[in-house]
């Protein structure tokens, strides 16, 4: 029988290795000896739970549907929005972090920021009703709490290092948001969130070094990420607007 390792699990599905001990302990997975590697059908039913956690189904949801025998029933990731939403406008900070750690927990990096955060993000911000502002308010504080939570779980886990630097930011959440995910891929970040006028220079002992453009990106700042990227340094650009600004470009014109 063939045997895949963790990191071959994770690579093929998209899994983290933190799902499938959560997966593994609740039965959702086939008993065997994993210290030997996962076999063809436990790779089978993780890419089953891949599919299921990527509706917005809770590990609960999953695992009632088994006891039960039936098809998971489950109001996916609306459901989940609204979970946050609720708690964001009654719950104490206390159970609302609480509601954010166990969704954290129940979802892939990606599926949890991209699916649900995210959205969730550009709702609270389009939001114009009374109580608007203190909603955002706590959705901000939250995010930054379980990122600075997971950034230091990594670097105790001494994860590959990674510098995620704020060059422009829409909002003030977006980048944290980013490092949650970059977390979930295995990387321990440490952010720089303040767009300051000239890049980081704290860049000696990081594997990656990711620019975040919330908002464009300056002459001066892509032209200092196309230098560090001839001169062969593990840069890269991220973020919802990587174009230059209309300022840069008039001036590239006009050049």
């Amino acid at each position: 029988m063939t045997l895949h390792t963790t990191d071959s699990v994770c690579a093929i599905t998209g899994s983290q290795p933190a799902n499938l001990r959560r997966w593994y302990r609740s039965g959702l997975i086939t008993r065997s000896d994993i210290q030997q590697g996962w076999n063809d059908v436990q790779l089978g039913e993780i890419q089953s739970m891949m599919q299921l956690t990527a509706s917005g189904a809770t590990q609960n949801e999953i695992s009632q549907a088994h006891l039960e025998a039936r098809a998971v029933n489950t109001a996916g990731w609306i459901g989940r929005k609204g979970d946050l939403i609720w708690q964001l406008e009654y719950g104490s900070d206390r159970a609302l972090y609480r509601e954010l750690r166990t969704l954290a927990d129940s979802f892939s990096g990606d599926d949890f920021i991209n699916s649900l955060m995210r959205p969730l993000s550009r709702w609270l911000h389009d939001d114009k009703r009374c109580g608007a502002d203190r909603r955002l308010a706590r959705f901000h504080q939250c995010v930054m709490k379980r990122a600075s939570l997971n950034m230091r779980h990594s670097a105790r886990n001494k994860a590959t290092p990674l510098l995620l630097e704020a060059l422009s930011v829409a909002d003030e959440t977006e980048i944290w948001l980013e490092a949650i995910r970059l977390g979930g891929q295995g990387f321990s970040v440490d952010i720089s969130s303040d767009v300051l006028n000239t890049s980081s220079q704290a860049r000696i002992g990081y594997e990656h070094h990711m620019l975040w453009c919330g908002a464009g990106i300056s002459e001066a700042s892509h032209q200092h990420y196309h230098d560090d990227k001839i001169a062969g340094k593990p840069v890269m650009l991220c973020g919802p607007d990587r174009s230059i600004t209309k300022q840069a470009k008039r001036r590239l014109r006009s050049a």
